[in-house]
């Protein structure tokens, strides 16, 4: 059969030690359509993915193997519009790309070369599967005759077409052997030591990403908003439909919040001055308002996204008009603002709540008691890099990559696009300045707007996720990892180093019984990590210059300790 798409499973058991690499070729055939490469009504194939795997004999249960790279002796021309043609397309999960010859001769073979990230060992009983996917959107293009090839070379014997360096060592036999091939020779024999590939990633990480931080200190074209000559006519859509334009309308503003004479030349100027005139009595409210929230947990207007009718009244509506004004006479000063709300006896009570005023005030909305809420998850990550001492106060620049899971983007963008956390100093930056995308926030942040709309009320959750984010999150442990460290360099005593630790997250002393409990913790962990192997497993993430194994069984062991500190409901509550 010749269906319109079609996928192929390639099961063998493998004699090789371990696999590095698979090659693809693809041969022509006279059954095939005027003897080209498939029985599709051109000849030509569409391969729009490949995927190894690997399965025990008998079972169903299948895994993944990563493919690094791809490299094929013919792709589509540069010039084509065609979104089929580049082999390297066949590694995502997207069937709108792929890898045709179309534009090379489909009379001839041609071949691919796949490279795997890491080698890969089967067990006795273990078989592999090689799939090869056909499911382009123009359909009728299998490949029609081919041929599945595995190696164990690694290197550039997995990166080319050319042959493999021991191929051509073996037409040498006797002869002087070209540099050029002992260069090649010299790399693959560099592949299969450790120590040099650990240091090569490194150091090709750190040069990529100070190539992108030199790119983006460089002019940057930005868009901007220009009036139009002939402004466009704009019409209000009857039933919002976009094909039937109703009343034609201009520019003006909301009357019954401010008139503002507005002229038929009207620009956004114009309505820029409109928002912050002293005499709108919105604009100011709802600043206020948001700084309010910021400091108690909820607005005077508990409906900070609707100041009109149907939204809230504010619990306290002189105060908000007191600090609107305020805010206006004193030239929009924030700080200002904030100063006079952190400092007054409102905010400085105590958090604690007896039963009766439970009862009469669930919502503290008379604000008889300070606020208690938990800190959003930005102001956490924060929080946690200015107790281990790796906060980045720099302002400005480009965004940058915090640490994220790695497979927390590979499913929702098919393999399209990598996350690779920034590295260095960069890395410890605000939170304010993490790369986004708005199909996916930083997985670190459970309580992040959706951005599908815009959202002015901190959202607050209450999931597993949350409490296993904050224990395992390298955004979390490296904090940790260097108060321990700290804490350690500092002093030999066990007691005045979980006071360091203790003062650098909660900014007091612990109490006696909570002495006792760190105590007791610091040494089950000190019994644990008496293994040198399991303290250095323990210790060996994030930067790799952070990864320092001196004094490594106390270090884990009072990263522990560190971690249990920074998961108390006090370091992430405001109260």
């Amino acid at each position: 059969p010749n269906p319109r798409q079609d996928d192929y499973r390639i099961t063998a058991s493998i004699k090789l030690p371990r696999i590095t690499g698979l090659r693809l070729d693809v041969m022509p055939h006279d059954w095939h359509t005027d003897g080209k490469l498939s029985r599709g009504k051109s000849g030509e194939f569409i391969l729009t993915n490949v995927k190894l795997q690997v399965r025990r004999r008998g079972a169903s249960q299948v895994r993944d193997i990563e493919i690094a790279s791809a490299v094929a002796d013919a792709e589509r021309n540069a010039k084509s519009k065609r979104a089929y043609g580049n082999v390297a397309d066949t590694l995502d999960d997207d069937p709108r790309n792929g890898w045709t010859v179309a534009s090379s001769d489909l009379a001839s073979p041609h071949a691919a070369v796949f490279a795997l990230s890491e080698p890969l060992v089967l067990a006795d009983d273990e078989e592999l599967i090689f799939v090869l996917m056909h499911r382009s959107t123009e359909g009728d293009a299998n490949i029609g005759r081919f041929r599945v090839s595995v190696t164990d070379q690694p290197g550039e014997a997995v990166r080319s077409l050319e042959a493999m360096p021991l191929e051509q060592l073996a037409a040498h036999v006797g002869d002087r052997v070209p540099s050029t091939l002992r260069k090649r020779l010299l790399n693959q024999f560099l592949e299969d030591q450790d120590t040099y590939q650990r240091a090569k990633r490194q150091l090709d990480l750190a040069e990529r990403q100070l190539a992108g931080v030199k790119k983006a200190t460089e002019a940057l074209s930005v868009m901007v908003l220009a009036e139009m000559d002939e402004p466009r006519a704009t019409h209000v859509l009857q039933r919002g439909v976009w094909d039937q334009p109703g009343d034609q309308v201009s520019r003006a503003v909301p009357e019954a919040i401010l008139p503002w004479p507005m002229d038929d030349n009207a620009s956004r100027l114009d309505l820029a001055r409109w928002i912050v005139s002293p005499d709108n009595p919105l604009t100011a409210r709802v600043v206020v308002n948001q700084l309010w929230q910021n400091c108690f947990g909820a607005g005077l207007v508990r409906t900070p996204e609707d100041f009109g009718l149907q939204g809230e009244l504010p619990t306290h509506p002189d105060l908000l008009d007191w600090l609107a004004v305020e805010l206006v006479q004193k030239d929009w000063d924030l700080r200002h603002i904030l100063r006079l709300i952190v400092t007054s006896q409102t905010y400085q009570q105590d958090s604690a709540v007896t039963p009766e005023s439970l009862e009469r005030d669930p919502e503290n909305r008379l604000l008889a008691r300070g606020a208690r809420f938990r800190l959003p998850s930005w102001m956490i990550r924060d929080a946690a890099l200015r107790s281990g001492g790796l906060l980045n106060p720099i302002v400005g620049g480009p965004p940058v990559m915090p640490y994220q899971p790695e497979s927390a983007w590979t499913e929702l963008f098919m393999g399209r696009f990598q996350y690779v956390p920034s590295q260095g100093d960069t890395q410890f930056r605000r939170t304010l300045y993490a790369f986004w995308r708005r199909s996916i926030a930083p997985t670190f942040l459970f309580d992040a707007a959706q951005r599908r709309v815009c959202e002015v009320r901190m959202s607050s959750t209450n999931t597993p996720l949350q409490a296993l984010t904050l224990l395992n999150d390298l955004n979390r442990l490296e904090p940790a990892r260097e108060l321990a460290r700290r804490a350690v360099s500092e002093s030999s005593s066990p007691p005045t180093r979980l006071e360091t630790i203790f003062r650098a997250v909660l900014s007091r002393s612990p109490s006696v019984e909570e002495l006792r409990v760190l105590t007791r913790e610091l040494e089950r962990a000190l019994e644990h990590y008496s293994d040198s192997n399991d303290a250095t497993a323990w210790l060996t993430f994030g930067q790799p210059e952070r990864q320092d194994l001196s004094h490594a069984h106390e270090v884990a062991a009072y990263l522990v300790v560190a971690s249990l500190v920074m998961n108390l409901d006090e370091a992430i509550t405001h109260e």
